[in-house]
């Protein structure tokens, strides 16, 4: 099995704080922490995933990429939108799930 490096963009980044911001707002630091932890790890299975998953059908994802493919994540909640290049998957985007539509 192929195993590829994951290389989060800099605003998936970003995104990541301001969620954990967000949670920690409404909850504790330490819930944050261990959501952030538990989106990375999902995040990271992109790394053996990401070959066998279908590119998207949706026009969402091909706005970040043509050839995007999309992933869902936290029980669903989550969109990671990703492409392949190489020897590297390169996450695009995470989204809310709901604005994933046609």
């Amino acid at each position: 099995m192929r195993k590829y490096t994951v290389i989060v963009m800099d605003d998936v980044e970003d995104y990541f704080v301001d969620l954990m911001r967000f949670v920690a707002s409404k909850y504790t630091l330490e819930t944050a922490i261990r959501y952030a932890k538990r989106i990375r790890e999902e995040v990271e299975t992109l790394s053996y995933l990401a070959p066998i998953l279908p590119e998207s059908k949706y026009k969402q994802p091909k706005r970040y990429y043509p050839e995007a493919k999309t992933y869902a994540i936290t029980k669903k909640k989550l969109t990671v939108i990703f492409h392949i290049e190489e020897d590297y998957v390169i996450v695009d985007k995470i989204l809310p799930s709901v604005l994933i539509t046609r």
